[in-house]
């Protein structure tokens, strides 16, 4: 069952965006009827990619910056993601 009474979802362009079944921060260029247009960086080919993508498949996260720690270059690969690289900041799902 899904809560329609949150109304539709609004993106503007500067919006940090991620699919909903996951995958890479992507920044907001323009909406149109046609759907959300994104750009994202394409770590595997080294290129800024850009699609429209339908609203409903989107959702606004925030992405924490990580502090300064002395201890940055430790062997921790706590923060590996599943490919083993390492994340640049920290994404939090915003409650809206």
């Amino acid at each position: 069952m899904t809560d329609i009474s949150s109304g539709p979802i609004t993106f503007e362009p500067g919006d940090i965006v991620q699919l909903k079944s996951f995958g890479p921060a992507m920044t907001v260029v323009a909406v149109s009827g046609a759907g959300v247009e994104v750009l994202w960086y394409g770590e595997v080919d080294d290129e800024l990619k850009t699609h429209v993508i339908p609203a409903i498949a989107l959702e606004k996260i925030t992405v924490l910056e990580e502090e300064d720690d002395e201890d940055e270059d430790d062997d921790d690969d706590d923060d590996d993601d599943h490919k083993g690289r390492k994340h640049h900041g920290k994404k939090k799902h915003s409650l809206a």
